[in-house]
């Protein structure tokens, strides 16, 4: 009877492991117009290496003030994942016509770059997986930093993302 539960509480702990997972942080990004910092990071399984869920964690002066829970389903809606909202303006999305939890798919950084005018720019990335974990690319080069230049007009201020810079 000893070796039946003693079987069955090692397999138990075998099971558990194997639906463990892991974080990978995909992205850093900064600004130019204040001091937060972002990460985007995936939830991996780590048994599969399938995307489980990706998050935005939010770091003021080193410090992680916020971590918000994105829906990967969410990319293929209209507006995409909301990273960066301000007023009624929808900054910053992440979308995606593609996307796969095994295999990632293409991604497109949407900006708003002037509030005014209403007009829109984006970068289209590739989301997968290399031989260890999952990657940013653009170009089939990975990208994992970005710097995020605002757009200013005279006398109004910010109105949106002159331009992202990546590295």
């Amino acid at each position: 009877m000893k070796i039946v539960i003693l079987v069955s509480l090692i397999s138990s702990i075998f099971s558990c492991a194997t639906l463990m997972a892991s974080e990978e942080i995909l992205s850093i990004t900064d600004n130019d117009d204040n001091n937060e910092v972002y990460s985007l990071v995936a939830n991996v399984e780590d048994n599969t290496q399938t995307l489980k869920n990706l998050y935005k964690d939010t770091f003021i002066n080193g410090k992680k003030i916020r971590r918000d829970d994105l829906n990967p389903l969410d990319l293929k809606n209209t507006e995409g994942v909301i990273l960066e909202k301000r007023d009624k303006y929808n900054v910053l999305n992440l979308k995606s016509d593609n996307f796969d939890y095994d295999r990632g798919g293409k991604i497109i950084i949407d900006t708003l770059y002037n509030g005014i005018t209403g007009d829109r720019r984006s970068i289209d990335l590739e989301l997968a997986k290399d031989q260890n974990s999952w990657k940013l690319f653009r170009n089939k080069v990975v990208v994992s930093k970005f710097h995020v230049k605002v757009n200013k007009v005279i006398v109004v201020g910010t109105v949106g993302i002159k331009t992202i810079l990546m590295e």
